[in-house]
């Protein structure tokens, strides 16, 4: 047996042990093989297939430290305390950090009694940081949410655009970037801005069967609303309810207050207290929907949602995809639904700038044919069946015909 392949094997051993699955997914699989091997890879895997394990699994293999860039402080401290609960020594260095634990955080590395380190972009180009982690030597970098490297992302990041150089000054270590959603210029962009050169490429289906799209044109917000509440009512369970604006998400809450909805806001106007508090509501099942910008999202860990609801555009069909891929999470049943008006295109044209980033979003809006086939085919993916959207269960109506057989006839 090959080292590689011994390696491979006391990988499954710790995602037996410490992770509690009986194999790795192909996809997961790939990443783990790259990492253990000392090579890069660009990993793009859905929502919900597991992309953490692809640096933490490797992380506890190769011993030593690995890094992990993360965009939020969220983020990061959901991440460390799902990691220490698993008897992984991690932590976290953040701009919320006394100088005191940061100084004991990076004592700890540097003694190697640390295994996972979460950071900003902006925390690891510091000059005290970049200095710190060159005498250590991490083992591995990993890039989280690596999309907003790209400025053709849907979140850019500019500090992502540093962390190639930052790569460059730790001596170029084994990388893994990683993305739930990356159309091909996006990853070609990430791999560039890396200088990963040439990288293995790990790109998983786009394809969520379990989740249900749909789109309603809506001719004023009184029927929106009506609209929603049909979508909210019935069907009980976690619920995320995405708006342009910090003012329609306040506006939109009081409104599902009203109609008897359990309804609590989430923007960046409000206080880092209340938002953590809305956050941990939301995650204990304290409150059953949240009505919130962009800004709630890539911190949110929540398998069970059960409908993620757009009263309005998105920046884009990346984004759009993004944030729908937050239903559904445990592979239930789930739906993503747009209620939207000729306003909100205004709107978001106001806000986006570029017309042509929500081209292939208005596409999906006006679809003919298949949604799923239009989402999947931005992704250069080719659609097998459709497991669910409104024009192929419309078509199916007309044609007679089962509805995972209507996207091939009808086409996109």
């Amino acid at each position: 047996m090959t080292p590689l392949a011994q390696q491979v094997d006391r990988a499954r051993d710790v995602l037996r042990a410490r992770f509690g699955f009986d194999d790795f997914r192909p996809g997961q699989l790939r990443a783990v093989r790259a990492a253990l091997a000392g090579r890069s890879a660009l990993v793009v895997l859905p929502t919900g297939a597991g992309k953490s394990l692809c640096y933490q699994v490797p992380a506890l293999v190769l011993g030593g430290l690995t890094v992990v860039v993360s965009p939020l402080i969220a983020l990061m401290q959901d991440q460390v305390g799902i990691a220490r609960a698993r008897g992984i020594w991690a932590a976290a260095l953040t701009s919320a950090s006394p100088a005191s634990e940061r100084a004991a955080i990076l004592r700890d590395a540097r003694r190697g009694g640390l295994q996972l380190l979460y950071l900003a972009p902006e925390r690891l180009v510091t000059g005290e940081i970049i200095s710190a982690l060159r005498a250590i030597g991490p083992r591995l970098l990993a890039v989280d949410e690596a999309h907003c490297i790209s400025e053709w992302g849907h979140e850019f990041r500019p500090a992502y655009r540093r962390v190639g150089l930052a790569r460059l000054a730790l001596g170029r270590p084994p990388t893994l970037a990683l993305t739930a959603t990356a159309t091909r210029s996006v990853r070609d962009d990430i791999v560039a801005s890396l200088r990963l050169g040439l990288v293995e490429r790990v790109v998983g289906s786009f394809d969520r069967p379990n989740l249900h799209f749909s789109v309603r044109r809506v001719r004023d917000d009184e029927e929106r609303r009506d609209a929603l509440l049909d979508q909210l009512r019935p069907y009980r369970g976690p619920s995320i309810v995405y708006v342009p604006t910090r003012r329609l998400a306040e506006r939109w809450t009081r409104s599902l207050l009203v109609a008897g909805v359990a309804a609590m806001p989430y923007h960046a106007g409000l206080e880092p207290a209340v938002r953590r508090g809305v956050q941990s509501q939301f995650l204990s099942d304290r409150v059953e929907c949240v009505v919130a910008t962009t800004a709630f999202g890539l911190g949110i860990d929540k398998p069970d949602v059960r409908r993620v609801v757009h009263l309005g555009l998105a920046t884009s069909l990346e984004a759009f995809y993004q944030e729908a891929g937050r239903a559904g999470r445990d592979g239930k049943p789930a739906r993503s639904v747009v209620l939207w008006t000729a306003g909100d295109l205004k709107l978001q044209r106001l806000i986006v700038k570029d017309d042509h980033r929500l081209d292939p979003l208005l596409r999906y809006l006006d679809a003919f044919g298949c949604r799923r086939a239009i989402l999947l085919a931005h992704f250069g993916e080719r659609l097998e069946h459709c497991g669910g959207c409104d024009r192929c269960e419309k078509w199916a109506r007309w044609l007679g015909t089962k509805k995972t057989d209507v996207a091939r006839r009808v086409g996109v």
